[in-house]
């Protein structure tokens, strides 16, 4: 059996192609197989009630069920990340790998080796390349976030992730920058090429500042034990200035910050913008886990 690879497989998965057919199916079938063809053992974490969709079945994915969901913010049986974590952490496996649902997946056999010996404190974060019908044709990679992360267990086995929501943002960025924290050494991602099919209806404002808020609350929350990183402790530091208004593209709006800081450090105005600039910000760090520096 190779190592597992982690996701949650929605009920119901609709994806349109170039021409607006509707592929969710096959497009789906397509993922999975593509997990398999560089060496994984597909496992999906479902809450107790969520439907299962036919095709985890039918390619004989393993499902792991977990008692509570996310209904009550998301609307949605989506899965806690913490309930997530827990069920890869309870595979017998020394290293987990995490994926998107909708992610296809190809890697040369050098990346497969370099997985398939990930070591305990050892970590991978690669980032998703968006197309519309034809892969040959695809985007730059995405730099909001990380769509393929693995590490050995030993590191994951120390990480709170709170209130975050698979399926919801800010996991991918939490769940790298945690692994970074705790001083895990990041291994390239040449010769792995991950796809997603771009598609609408991921998640709303409301989703997307709550999730916003409790990465920012991790943050400060997190274990001082696993603070080891200096270049994440400077990050941190930084996303903290942040969050006291010390943003602004121009002289104004750095004053104005400033003032909705300290005077309305509740508004919406205030969290939105926040949420924008640590989000922002957090693309250096993202870039120094996926191996995408600007300066390169």
């Amino acid at each position: 059996m190779g190592c597992p690879i982690v996701t949650s497989i929605p009920p119901f998965f609709s994806r349109k192609d170039a021409m607006g057919q509707e592929i969710g199916d096959a497009h789906l079938s397509a993922c999975i197989k593509s997990w398999r063809a560089c060496g994984f053992e597909p496992v999906t974490v479902n809450a107790e009630t969520e439907a299962l969709h036919p095709l985890i079945k039918e390619h004989d994915v393993r499902v792991v069920r977990v008692t509570r969901d996310a209904s009550e913010f998301t609307g949605r049986p989506h899965v806690f990340m913490n309930d997530l974590l827990n069920a890869a952490l309870s595979l017998q496996s020394e290293r987990i790998f995490i994926i998107n649902a909708d992610i296809e997946l190809e890697m040369d056999e050098t990346a497969k080796q370099r997985l398939a010996n990930l070591g305990p404190t050892q970590a991978i974060g690669v980032r998703r390349r968006d197309y519309h019908g034809d892969n040959t044709k695809a985007d730059a990679p995405y730099d909001g976030g990380i769509d393929l992360l693995g590490a050995g267990r030993e590191a994951l086995a120390n990480i709170d992730c709170g209130q975050l929501i698979y399926g919801m943002p800010w996991w991918d960025h939490y769940l790298p920058l945690m692994l970074f924290w705790q001083n895990c050494e990041f291994l390239p991602g040449t010769g792995i090429k991950i796809w997603h099919l771009a598609h609408d209806g991921r998640w709303n404002k409301k989703q997307y500042i709550r999730s916003g808020q409790e990465f920012r609350r991790l943050l400060g929350a997190a274990d001082p034990s696993l603070r080891q990183n200096a270049f994440v402790n400077k990050h941190v530091a930084e996303l903290a200035r942040i969050g006291r208004g010390h943003y602004g593209s121009s002289s104004i709006r750095a004053l104005e910050a400033r003032l909705f800081a300290m005077f309305l450090p509740m508004s919406k105005t205030h969290t939105r913008r926040v949420l924008r600039e640590t989000s922002l910000y957090n693309t250096l760090l993202l870039n120094e886990i996926a191996g995408t520096r600007r300066d390169a």
